[in-house]
C-alpha cells in the first residue's frame, strides 16, 4: 500500500522544464569602416531572452585591447593591417552566457596610395650607428599611420637612385651637404634627406631633458627633414599647450608647443 502511494505521488508531480538556453536572434553586427582615424561600433542585436546584460571585448590581430569595453571603438595606427574583432557576450538570470563574435578588417590607412616616392640609403662618413637598424627604423617611420602615408604618400627603399637619398652622416659632414647645414642638426640639401649620426643615437638635450623616447625622435627627425623633401618649410607653434608641427624645430625650442614625432592633420592635409 505504502509503494503504491508513492508512485501514484511520484507521477501526480508536475515536471520542471529546465531553462531553455539563450540564443541570439539576429541584428548583432560590427559597423563602421575599416580605416586608421574611422570609429567602429557594435550592436548587440537581439536575443531570445528580453532582459539581458550585454559586454564588448574587443581584439586587434588577436590580441585583447586593454582598457576598451565600450560599443565604440576608435581604430589605432596599430590596427592598419590587423582584423579587428568584438566579442559580444550576453548575460540573464539562470542561463549560461552566450558570445557572438563579429569581425572587421584588415584595417586600412586613413587613405588610400595616391603617389609612390622611391628612394635609396646611403651613408657618409664613419658610421658607427647600425645601418640595418637606420633602414628599417625609417621605412618603418615611413609606413606609420600617423606619418606623411596619411597623406597618400608611400614610400618605397630601393637599392640606389630613387627620388631622393636618405643619407645616415657622421655630424662633422654635415656641412659638406650645404653651407646652411650644421654638425650639430639634420639636414635637407637638394636630393639628400641627411640625417645626422650623433642626434640619431642621441636625440636632442631638448628631447632628453623632457624624458622622451629616443624612438620617437628618430621618428621625428625623419619625418620632419622629408617633410622639407616634400616642399614643407619651418612652422611655428601654433598655441601654448598644443601639439608642435612636426616641421617647427622642435630640437631647437617649442615655444609653448609640446613636443610631436609626427605631421599634424594641417600638414598632412597640405601634402593630401
Amino acid at each position: 500500500m505504502l509503494l503504491l502511494l508513492l508512485v501514484l505521488t511520484t507521477l501526480a508531480s508536475p515536471a520542471v522544464a529546465a531553462p531553455a538556453d539563450l540564443t541570439p536572434t539576429g541584428g548583432q553586427a560590427l559597423v563602421g569602416t575599416a580605416r586608421y582615424t574611422q570609429t567602429l561600433t557594435a550592436r548587440p542585436g537581439r536575443w531570445s531572452e528580453p532582459d539581458v546584460d550585454v559586454t564588448y571585448e574587443w581584439r586587434s590581430g588577436g590580441q585583447v585591447v586593454a582598457g576598451v569595453t565600450g560599443q565604440r571603438y576608435e581604430l589605432r595606427p596599430e590596427d592598419v593591417g590587423r582584423r579587428v574583432q568584438v566579442r559580444i557576450t550576453a548575460t540573464a538570470p539562470g542561463l549560461a552566457p552566450v558570445t557572438v563574435t563579429e569581425t572587421r578588417g584588415p584595417v586600412k590607412h586613413r587613405v588610400d596610395v595616391r603617389r609612390v616616392v622611391r628612394y635609396s640609403v646611403e651613408t657618409r662618413g664613419r658610421i658607427t650607428a647600425r645601418l640595418g637598424e637606420f633602414r628599417t627604423q625609417a621605412q618603418a617611420t615611413y609606413d606609420d599611420p600617423r606619418g606623411w602615408r596619411s597623406a597618400g604618400i608611400e614610400f618605397r627603399r630601393v637599392a640606389r637612385g630613387g627620388a631622393f637619398t636618405l643619407v645616415l652622416s657622421q655630424a662633422s659632414l654635415l656641412p659638406s651637404f650645404s653651407p646652411v647645414c650644421s654638425s650639430m642638426w639634420s639636414c635637407r640639401a637638394g636630393r639628400f634627406v641627411v640625417i645626422n649620426q650623433d642626434r640619431w643615437l642621441g636625440a636632442s638635450p631638448a628631447w632628453n631633458a623632457a624624458g622622451l623616447a629616443l624612438r620617437d625622435y628618430r621618428h621625428m627627425v625623419v619625418n620632419h627633414e622629408t617633410g622639407h623633401w616634400l616642399g614643407l618649410g619651418h612652422a611655428s607653434c601654433p598655441g601654448p599647450g598644443q601639439l608642435a608641427p612636426v616641421m617647427q624645430q622642435q630640437s631647437k625650442g617649442l615655444q609653448g608647443c609640446r613636443f610631436n614625432p609626427f605631421p599634424t592633420t594641417g600638414e598632412i592635409a597640405s601634402r593630401s
